[in-house]
């Protein structure tokens, strides 16, 4: 029976069309970006964002090898968090 590929592919749609998917890092070359980084290592380590959004609180870097960015957000100077959001988000 074709139930299980059936249930598979649901569930992958359903995780594809979440707004957003928690990474926790970016690797920029021999780097790794993460929580607690501070914004200016990250501009050395990964270059200027494709785009800055909300008072420059969002940072967006395009990777270039799926429909998602990912995305950097800053708290006092520091990398809260980061996670992959959909393009047209940016």
């Amino acid at each position: 029976m074709k139930r299980p590929a059936i249930c598979g592919a649901l569930a992958l749609i359903a995780a594809l069309a979440g707004t957003a998917s928690a990474t926790g890092t970016l690797r920029c070359a021999t780097h790794v970006v993460d929580q607690g980084t501070s914004r200016d290592v990250v501009v050395a380590h990964c270059g200027q964002p494709a785009a800055r959004k909300e008072g420059d609180r969002y940072w967006y870097y395009d990777r270039g090898s799926s429909m998602l960015l990912t995305r950097v957000f800053f708290v006092d100077d520091k990398v809260e968090f980061i996670d992959e959001v959909p393009r047209d988000e940016m």
